[in-house]
């Protein structure tokens, strides 16, 4: 299929009349939905975005190398999502128009060919037609107040500092003094105006399109990077249960283990602690691996992997016969006479999730995964090692849609039990699904640095 983006850009345009190029390629004479996914964009483009650790630069593109190549876009993961789409904008410019890799600083001073990404980036995301119709909904006099730019900002996915500069300087909508409006911006506070309105800080249908178009690079098999994946994976799963392991201690079990098996010197009574680690590296070997079809059934295998070096292993995998309390929860476990009842009334959820899985987005099935991945915490049906196996469950349905596991580190660990608690009081599973998705582009940059490291 021939490159059409190659000849999208003719000399002389300007980034008002690229922008509504591919604006009208996209959506054609039809008023398009905002906020714009400009990572949609960029895939419909041919372009494949990855989050990447940059200090000093907002963005990087990397032109394909011949027709059997793809363009490739990186973008830096610490910026905010606002700033990350603004960045993604920014990139399709240089694909579209200049064609040579490009390496793209915060400061674009004197740079012509950033300036003129920068302003298609802010006519792409914000259309004029459409930007003036919404400005239009809230102007007084013919003048916007910051209070409603921030709410135009939200609307069209944009940073505040965005569209207070568009109001101002491309429709002289803004009310005030221009003088000095950097520091207007400043002292607005936007963030701290948000919390105050009750808005989100991080609006998560933005963070939703950045994953919905993100292709995961990686191979799910047992070979070296994977295996130190997991060392850290099972390293700070077994943190937030308790142990007092550090990562060494962890790497060296998990490769006696490798090597030894059951004739390992951790599979000992003596060893229980070292033990569950040792029986939660093999389980998440058979989830990396398995080709088993995957019920809620198999949740019992799960925890009965985890304890198969335990004192008692034939204790493991059956549910609970007594009501017990979970140390610093805020909600009460189902009663043990419901337990089998109420994960049995799962088994139809996940049945339709792996039925469904290749016809949903990323965010779509991580919904319904996270739905599911609350009530099993909920249910907490066995008398030890529910954290555990509800999160290897929880994993081994990312791996059907072909997404890499996720692990909470240890300062995000409280994130995650918050995330649940919300869901546990309000049935929102929004800051779930937030630091879910934050957990997936994290696990990715781990993954591509262990590949990068060799």
């Amino acid at each position: 299929m021939a490159d059409v983006s190659k000849d999208f850009y003719h000399d002389g345009m300007s980034p008002l009349e690229l922008a509504n190029k591919v604006l009208k390629d996209r959506f054609g004479h039809a008023m398009p939905s905002i906020p714009i996914d400009p990572f949609k964009i960029m895939r419909e483009f041919g372009i494949v975005y990855q989050l990447m650790r940059f200090e000093n630069l907002e963005g990087i593109y990397l032109v394909p190398e011949d027709d059997n190549d793809i363009a490739v876009v990186g973008i830096n993961c610490k910026r905010t999502i606002t700033r990350q789409r603004f960045t993604a904008a920014h990139e399709l410019c240089h694909h579209l128009k200049d064609r040579r890799n490009e390496i793209c600083p915060k400061e674009i001073k004197g740079n012509e060919v950033e300036r003129f990404a920068e302003q298609f980036a802010a006519e792409l995301l914000m259309p004029r037609k459409l930007f003036l119709s919404v400005a239009h909904e809230y102007t007084e006099n013919g003048k916007v107040s910051l209070d409603d730019a921030l709410q135009i900002a939200e609307r069209f996915g944009v940073s505040f500092r965005s569209c207070v500069l568009r109001l101002a300087y491309t429709f002289h909508m803004l009310d005030g003094d221009y003088t000095d409006l950097n520091k207007r911006i400043f002292d607005y506070k936007p963030d701290k105006k948000k919390r105050a309105l009750g808005m989100e800080i991080e609006n998560i249908n933005l963070l939703r399109q950045e994953i919905d178009s993100y292709v995961f690079f990686f191979k799910i098999e047992p070979d070296r990077v994977w295996y130190k994946f997991k060392n850290d994976f099972i390293y700070n799963e077994n943190r937030m249960e308790g142990l007092n392991l550090d990562e060494e201690e962890v790497a060296e079990i998990v490769t006696d283990l490798r090597m030894n098996r059951q004739n390992s010197l951790y599979c000992k009574e003596t060893y229980e602690d070292i033990i569950q680690v040792v029986g939660h590296a093999e389980l998440y070997d058979f989830i990396l691996e398995t080709t088993d079809k995957l019920t809620i059934y198999k949740l019992l295998d799960l925890n009965k992997k985890l304890f198969q070096y335990a004192p008692f292993p034939d204790e493991a995998g059956k549910t609970r016969t007594d009501n017990n309390f979970v140390l610093g929860a805020k909600f009460e476990t189902v009663d043990w006479h419901d337990v089998a009842t109420e994960l049995i009334k799962l088994q139809k959820p996940v049945e339709d999730l792996m039925c469904n899985a290749d016809r949903m987005t990323i965010s779509e099935f991580l919904v319904q995964t996270l739905r599911i991945h609350h009530r099993i915490t909920q249910i907490h049906p066995f008398r030890d090692g529910n954290g555990r196996s509800s999160r290897a469950l929880l994993n081994w349905m990312l791996r059907k849609k072909g997404l890499p596991p996720i692990y909470f580190n240890l300062p995000e660990k409280e994130l995650y039990y918050s995330a649940l608690e919300y869901a546990d009081k309000h049935g929102d599973y929004t800051e779930l699904l937030r630091i879910t998705i934050r957990e997936l582009f994290r696990t990715m940059m781990k993954v591509k640095k262990n590949l990068a490291d060799g």
